[in-house]
This record gives structure tokens, sequence and C-alpha cells, in this order.
């Protein structure tokens, strides 16, 4: 990694560089969270919606790193929400004076290059394009597991369409009520199994009592209870 980041067209080399240094290829990240987390970087699951605002955070526990990702919301937003946290990580302490101020803006940028690579999106939709189908947006977004807007802009970003298109396309999706609800399907949401297991390993471990397990995942005592020993959580009906 540079020492420092200085323009802004490193953001797109970063996110290549942290690619190769985790052989993840160029192509899709079929689970950006076991991604994170098999590379050291704790991913916790919130239920905390924060009146619908908080989407995630990132940090240093005991010098490990932490993203936390809202529960809540679909798939794509997750994983976008993921990678920018990883740029928070990823350019902390790196960003020069001037670019500092536009930290929000440049995780953004690195999250799109994490996800959807230049290379990537150039080979599905080619160099120079005059017109987008709203079904190539909605193919790319199951296979990259990033929004439709999100490879719209990417497109826009990286050349492959001009600001003219861009800005008529997003206007359709305006139109549409697609700003807030993607047509087609919807992604698939995140899991992360490492931070309950852990809670697991600790229990086994007598560091804390169950009710305090309980507590960390969320769950009344006495279904912890019932799950730990393997219990009918709910009655079965015939």
């Amino acid at each position: 990694m540079p020492e420092s980041v200085t323009d802004v067209a490193q953001i797109e080399s970063l996110a290549e560089t942290m690619r190769s240094a985790w052989n993840l290829g160029g192509g899709c990240l079929a689970d950006l969270t076991d991604t994170l987390e098999s590379r050291g970087i704790m991913v916790i699951s919130s239920q905390i919606e924060s009146q619908n605002k908080f989407d995630g955070l990132a940090g240093l526990v005991n010098n490990i790193p932490l993203i936390v990702v809202g529960q809540s919301w679909a798939g794509d937003r997750q994983r976008f929400t993921l990678a920018h946290e990883l740029g928070h990580l990823v350019l902390k302490g790196r960003l020069s004076a001037e670019l500092a101020p536009q930290e929000e803006a440049l995780c953004n940028h690195f999250a799109g290059a994490f996800l959807l690579p230049k290379a990537a999106l150039i080979s599905h939709l080619g160099e120079h394009r005059q017109r987008l189908e709203v079904a190539e947006l909605s193919l790319l977004k199951q296979e990259f597991g990033f929004s439709m807007q999100g490879v719209l802009y990417r497109a826009k970003q990286l050349g492959i369409i001009p600001q003219s298109i861009a800005d008529s396309m997003f206007k359709r999706f305006s139109y549409q009520g697609w700003r807030t609800q993607e047509p087609f399907e919807p992604y698939p949401t995140e899991k992360t199994y490492l931070f309950k297991q852990l809670v697991y390993r600790a229990l086994a471990e007598d560091y804390f009592t169950e009710s305090k397990a309980a507590e960390l995942l969320g769950m009344a005592v006495m279904q912890f209870h019932q799950l730990r020993n393997i219990e009918q959580v709910e009655p079965v009906t015939h």
C-alpha cells in the first residue's frame, strides 16, 4: 500500500492492489462478509436502524479491524457498505490534507472499484456505449452484488457512457420510483457467522455466562438455552 494518497486517480489502483494482495481475481466476490472475515476483519450485522439512516461503521477494537453493517438493508446495499467501510480502514492515515475532506466520496469510489473492477465492467459492457438497457444493469447487479444505480454510476465514472446518458437513465430511475426499490429480483442479504461462532467458543471456554451469550446474540435467555441444547424452540404444528 502507498504511504500516502494524493490523487483521486489512485483510488482505482488501491482497490486493484487490495484484490491482488488478497488473491481475489477480477470477478464477483460471491460472499463479501466471508472474504473480509477470512482476512482478519470482524464483521457484525446490527439490527440498529436509527430511523433508517444507519448503514455501517468501521474502526479498530484492540487493534482488530471491525465493520458493523445494518441488518435490514438489501444485500447489494450491505455489500456496498462493507466495501465503503473497508475503504475507511484502508485510507485511514493515508489521505493528503487536500483529499481528507473528500474521504466519504473517496470511500464510495473505493467501494465501487473493489466490488466492480474497471476491467470487469469494460469486459461486460465494452469500452464505449451510447445506450444501456435496464436489463443489463439488472444482470450485472445479480452477478456482482452491486446495485443497478451503482453499475450505472461506475459506467459513467469510467467513461463507458457519456454524462448525458447517465443523467437520462438516472431521471428514468427517479420517475419510475426505482431509486428506493430497484426493479427485478433483489440481491440476497449478507450473512456473518464468525461473531456467533466466537460467542459459542467463549461460552464453551467459560469466559462468560449463558445469559451474556444470549445478550450478545440478541436472544432471550430461554430461547438461547433451548437452542444451545438443541431443544424445540417453537412448537411444531400439523
